[in-house]
């Protein structure tokens, strides 16, 4: 008899996390949903529970469901809310990078040769990496500072 890859239990340690992750949701629908208290328990009462800690996997996902339900939203975790962060990030350095540039002489045509020579890209906007953004400013700092110190 062959066994189904994934057709096993989850191990304990997968369980709680599971079930840690639906307690924080629960919660944090609760604040987002501006839910005092006395709302909170009538809501658990009705799985017969006075914590959701007393809940099962399966109520707590009814539970978020219902959350869901009223209109809160879950945020999807780790890369989709860092993607966005780095995003702003990555535009925000932009914006800086160009600024500095301007203040060089003849900063579009040596921004253009750093932007290559960094990021291996033909134009700025298509740099991403935040640490070779980081660097790309670093370099025009360095160069801005070597003009203010010849004049």
């Amino acid at each position: 008899m062959k066994a189904i890859p994934g057709s096993g239990k989850k191990s304990p340690n997968r369980i709680q996390k599971q079930r840690n992750g639906l307690l924080a949701i629960v919660h944090i629908a609760k604040q987002e949903l501006g839910m005092d208290d006395a709302e909170y328990r009538d809501v658990l009462g009705f799985y017969g529970a006075s914590s959701s800690a007393a809940l099962s996997i399966p109520e707590l996902e009814d539970l978020v469901d219902h959350f869901e339900s009223l209109g809160f939203r879950k945020q999807m975790s780790g890369v989709g809310n860092k993607g966005a962060g780095r995003r702003r990030m990555a535009e925000a350095l932009h914006e800086r990078i160009r600024e500095e540039a301007a203040k060089l002489e003849n900063g579009d045509a040596r921004l253009a040769g750093i932007v290559k020579n960094v990021a291996h890209v033909d134009d700025l906007k298509f740099c991403r990496n935040i640490g070779k953004l980081k660097q790309i400013l670093k370099i025009i700092t360095v160069y801005r500072k070597q003009e203010a110190g010849d004049r």
